[in-house]
């Protein structure tokens, strides 16, 4: 809200864009991996969401180049500026939704599929109680999310998504390094 300009959006449709990509884009997801599995090119699993890691790196690739382009200052300093400079330097509506088309995409690659896969491999005595770890896991990424604002407000706002851009990174490559041991334990 800060560096976007959403005064000619409702908030409450921009409350809809996840939700609306969430519904168009399933379907197509499903019919692109079910393709390739008529291929015999099937996707494994553990590569999906290492693939979803990387997927969500673009989402914040993509914000900090457009950072970095503009020039975007911390939060604080943004906030200092007067209005007239702040108006003018605020992105379009068209960066929000481009970040939201990619986080969703994300999420549709890592969320359902997780929790999938951790109820496939683990043995049946211990099914809920290994998808009430995974469900923590994600309890405990959300939050770390505090680390977010901090960022936000005291460093320029490239840096910022370049450190989430990083992150997604290492994880997808953990993921990647994973793949054929987790891909060995579902056999």
């Amino acid at each position: 809200r800060d560096f976007v300009d959403t005064s000619k959006v409702a908030p409450e449709i921009w409350q809809a864009v996840n939700p609306f990509f969430v519904i168009t884009l399933t379907p197509l997801i499903m019919w692109f991996f079910a393709r390739l599995a008529r291929k015999g090119k099937e996707i494994s699993t553990p590569r999906k969401i290492a693939i979803g890691m990387g997927i969500a790196g673009t989402a914040y690739l993509f914000l900090a180049i457009y950072s970095y382009i503009q020039g975007y200052p911390s939060a604080e300093e943004f906030k200092a500026m007067d209005i007239a400079a702040q108006t003018a330097a605020k992105a379009g509506w068209w960066v929000l939704i481009a970040t939201y088309f990619f986080l969703t995409v994300a999420e549709l690659f890592i969320s359902p599929l997780g929790l999938s896969f951790v109820s496939k491999v683990a043995p049946k005595n211990l099914q809920g109680l290994c998808q009430g770890l995974w469900l923590c896991a994600t309890a405990i990424g959300n939050l770390m999310l505090w680390v977010g604002p901090i960022m936000y407000n005291k460093m320029a706002l490239g840096t910022c998504w370049t450190v989430f851009l990083v992150l997604c990174l290492i994880s997808m490559g953990v993921m990647f390094g994973m793949v054929k041991w987790l891909e060995r334990v579902t056999k």
